[in-house]
C-alpha cells in the first residue's frame, strides 16, 4: 500500500509537466526554477537550512528542506551566492525507499509515466558507479530527459554501499532532479 501511495504521489506531481517545454514550467513541491525562494521561506529559514556541503564559500550553495513537505522526504534547492532575489537555479527532490529493489521498481513505474510525457525529448538511461563512493561499490541507476540540454529532468535510484550506509554517510534514495544549464555547468567545473 505504501508503494502504491508513493507511485500515485510522484505520478500526480508530474501532472503539471505534461505540456511543458521549458524546465521553468516544472514544479516540485510548488517551486520552479526561476522562482524566488523568498516566496516560500524567510531569509532566516534559508540561512538556517543551508547545507554544509562546502568548507568555503562557492559560486552557488544548497538549501535543504525536510519540514512541511507534501510529496517528498527531502528537497534541495540550488541558489547563487550573494543573489538578493534568492532565485532557484535547480531543484532535487527525494524519497528513501526501504531497499534498492523497491527503489528500482518505483523508478520503473515513474519512467513509464515520464516516457509518455517526454516522448519528444531525448532520453538517456544508464547505470554507473556513484561518484561519492571512491570504492566503486555504490551505484546510480539513471533515466534522463534532455530538454534543451544541458537542461534536463533526471530520475535516479541510488544504491549506496553497505559501508557508506553503516558509516552514516548515505542512504538509498529515489530522486527527481530538475537541472538547469547553469548548475549543470557549475557541477561540471568541479563546483568552482
Amino acid at each position: 500500500m505504501k508503494r502504491l501511495l508513493l507511485i500515485l504521489i510522484l505520478t500526480l506531481s508530474f501532472q503539471s509537466w505534461t505540456k511543458a517545454d521549458d524546465i521553468r514550467d516544472f514544479e516540485i513541491e510548488g517551486m520552479s526554477i526561476g522562482d524566488s525562494l523568498l516566496d516560500y521561506f524567510t531569509k532566516e529559514e534559508i540561512s538556517k537550512n543551508t547545507l554544509p556541503y562546502f568548507k568555503n564559500k562557492r559560486k552557488y550553495y544548497v538549501v535543504g528542506i525536510v519540514d512541511n513537505l507534501k510529496k517528498y522526504d527531502q528537497v534541495e534547492i540550488y541558489l547563487k551566492s550573494n543573489d538578493a532575489n534568492y532565485e532557484i537555479k535547480s531543484i532535487l527532490a527525494g524519497v528513501f525507499p526501504d531497499n534498492v529493489n523497491k527503489c528500482i521498481e518505483e523508478k520503473k513505474d515513474i519512467i513509464k509515466v515520464l516516457d509518455v510525457m517526454f516522448k519528444d525529448y531525448e532520453k538517456v538511461s544508464d547505470s554507473k558507479n556513484h561518484e561519492a563512493d571512491i570504492t566503486g561499490n555504490s551505484k546510480a541507476h539513471i533515466d534522463q530527459y534532455n530538454i534543451n540540454f544541458p537542461n534536463h529532468i533526471r530520475v535516479e535510484c541510488t544504491e549506496f554501499s553497505e559501508q557508506m550506509k553503516n558509516e552514516g554517510q548515505a542512504q538509498n534514495s529515489l530522486n527527481i532532479v530538475v537541472m538547469s544549464k547553469e548548475i549543470n555547468n557549475w557541477i561540471a567545473s568541479g563546483y568552482k
